[in-house]
């Protein structure tokens, strides 16, 4: 119960925002154990492309819609923030604001990184393609949610969920998409390819 401003102060600290609801709507799904039945294909993952905005009967890759299906379902819960709806990972950094953008190398100073989406280009491309990314060239890439950064650790280390992943990204391990757990260390190819990251605050007007 609400009777001073003190408490006020605590309840608002403890609200929950966009960005950790988003966190939690990927480790829900990491979960349930979301596999694809066959390339780019499956129930949940056919649902994930209809809802971040594909055609699931093409079967395209789903790490994008992934995660613009979780910002939807964010959205559903009455948060109200923005974000792009699309099938292209790099696309959720060319589309965001300025102020939505954090540098690869500010992860480790960054306020609240959980819930922080991550973009990078593909482990089969060289380095190069990152510079040409953030230069605003289209590239192809993989992206996912943040769910911690731990600055301690030697290496540094990042701890994502992303779907149509096998745990190292869906370029580098063969076999069947699913929702997993990615572990990005500073220095090894994942992290020579990180565009940036995007944080998503609460506005006024969202985009459904």
């Amino acid at each position: 119960m609400i009777t001073t401003l003190k408490d006020l102060l605590r309840a608002i600290r403890r609200r929950p925002t966009p960005q950790k609801a988003l966190a939690s709507v990927a480790e829900a799904w990491l979960a349930k154990g979301v596999r694809e039945h066959r390339d780019n294909a499956g129930p949940d993952v056919s649902w994930f492309i209809h809802d971040g905005g594909g055609t699931p009967a093409k079967a395209p890759p789903w790490c994008a819609y992934f995660v613009s299906s979780c910002c939807m379902q964010v959205h559903r819960c009455g948060f109200r923030f923005r974000f792009t709806r699309t099938g292209r990972a790099v696309t959720h950094w060319h589309q965001a604001l300025p102020e939505q953008r954090v540098d690869r190398d500010d992860i480790w100073t960054a306020r609240d990184p959980r819930g922080l989406i991550f973009v990078r280009t593909r482990l089969t491309k060289p380095e190069s393609d990152r510079d040409k990314a953030l230069k605003g060239s289209r590239r192809q890439g993989h992206t996912g949610v943040v769910i911690s950064a731990d600055r301690h650790a030697s290496p540094r280390t990042i701890t994502c969920i992303s779907g149509n992943s096998t745990g190292y990204g869906h370029d580098r391990v063969p076999g069947g998409g699913a929702v997993a757990k990615e572990v990005i260390r500073e220095g090894d190819a994942a992290w020579l390819r990180l565009v940036g990251f995007i944080r998503i605050t609460e506005t006024a007007q969202g985009t459904p």
